[in-house]
């Protein structure tokens, strides 16, 4: 203090609120190409404009290099590719790939530009009336980066195999690799995304309950017009994350069901062909595996913080019975309306995924198998 005048010295800690924990992840999209910060109208175009080239070139490499893997696998009569069982799980996990690259990203960046603002303005709404625990949203959003790691490190392991080809391709078949290869983790932080969207609502749920049991006993009109409109604000957002995000999660399990199925069976053949299990395989599928266990988890969590603050509005007793009516209703609303993500209106995710992923795959795995080993005594007779 100088005099009658204070002097006020900035903050050496930066302010916490979403914006913070998501601050990582944001910064990481944006070098894809994805905008998701609210920004001034002359540098959006510009992000607008570089998020669109980058959109269509990792488009372009993408379907390039599925086109040229395709046609290589026609032309290729090596021994792994004799049998026409592996040959059309090839295939078939070369058209996975396209359908998620022709979806996912064009959809990711559509939502980026529209939709994605709405529900961010109504997520920093619900954040300045209850402070979550940002804490523990930054370090969920941290975890979600674990899957990214790891298919970037199957990426840079791939261009290591290939790095001795290089030297007899074009300039354009090496970028044309690169890029494709990069190409696959926008799908992934578009799940990332999601995931600490859902999280963030996990949280909000979290502390409305925490309000109401602090409040039960000191109830009034006020406090209870207070939970009605955060609860509705937080149905419109578990709306919004629906709409925004229903047509990239169906595609995204969707893929992620066939390809732990094409993968299992390329497994299954690298150890009866070998008897040693790929590394870089397993690798692979312990991503993915991590990715869809955070991806069921999410919406599961959110439905049971849900249901317990339904729980604790119902303990709730008040000596006005008027105002315990309405207490009442808006428990029992909140119980009969609890929040689900729904891809599309297709099916609820939830860890109920879990095992009907890990029955479908040892199903078609078996028939899968049953199809080689038939076809290889067929040409062991022909013989």
């Amino acid at each position: 203090m100088v005099g009658n005048k204070v002097v006020h010295f900035p903050s050496l800690f930066p302010i916490r609120d979403i914006s913070w924990c998501c601050k990582p992840l944001f910064c990481w999209l944006r070098i894809l190409g994805i905008e998701l910060e609210p920004i001034r109208n002359e540098y959006r175009k510009v992000s607008y404009i570089y998020g669109l080239a980058v959109l269509l070139i990792f488009q372009w490499a993408s379907f390039d290099i599925t086109f040229l893997d395709s046609s290589v696998l026609s032309a290729n009569k090596d021994s792994n590719t004799s049998s026409a069982t592996y040959s059309w799980n090839v295939r078939i996990d070369h058209a996975n790939h396209f359908c998620l690259m022709a979806i996912v990203s064009p959809a990711f960046f559509c939502v980026a530009q529209g939709r994605w603002l709405r529900l961010w303005k109504l997520m920093n709404v619900l954040d300045c009336t209850y402070r979550i625990n940002h804490g523990q949203l930054r370090k969920f959003i941290l975890i979600g980066f674990f899957p990214i790691g790891m298919e970037i490190g199957v990426i840079v392991y791939n261009l290591l195999v290939m790095l001795p080809d290089f030297p007899m391709q074009s300039p354009y078949q090496k970028f044309v690799a690169v890029v494709a290869m990069l190409a696959k983790v926008v799908p992934i932080s578009a799940m990332v995304l999601f995931c600490s969207t859902v999280w963030l609502t996990c949280l909000l749920y979290e502390e409305i309950r925490l309000d109401v049991q602090r409040n039960c006993k000191k109830m009034n009109r006020k406090r209870l017009s207070s939970w009605k409109c955060s609860l509705s604000l937080i149905d419109d957002v578990v709306d919004l994350i629906n709409t925004s995000f229903g047509l990239i999660l169906l595609e995204s399990i969707t893929h992620f069901f066939i390809e732990f199925i094409a993968r299992s069976f390329y497994l299954v053949n690298s150890i009866s062909m070998t008897s040693v299990p790929q590394t870089i395989a397993i690798v692979g599928m312990i991503s993915r595996i991590i990715l869809l266990w955070i991806i069921v988890y999410s919406p599961s969590n959110m439905y049971h913080n849900a249901r317990k603050v339904a729980t604790a509005l119902g303990k709730i007793d008040s000596a006005d019975s008027a105002l315990q009516n309405q207490v009442t209703l808006l428990a029992l609303d909140t119980m009969r309306n609890l929040p689900k993500i729904s891809p599309l209106g297709y099916f609820d995710v939830n860890l109920q995924l879990i095992p009907k992923l890990i029955g479908t795959t040892l199903t078609y795995l078996i028939v899968l198998y049953q199809f080689q080993s038939s076809e290889t005594n067929i040409q062991a007779v022909a013989v």
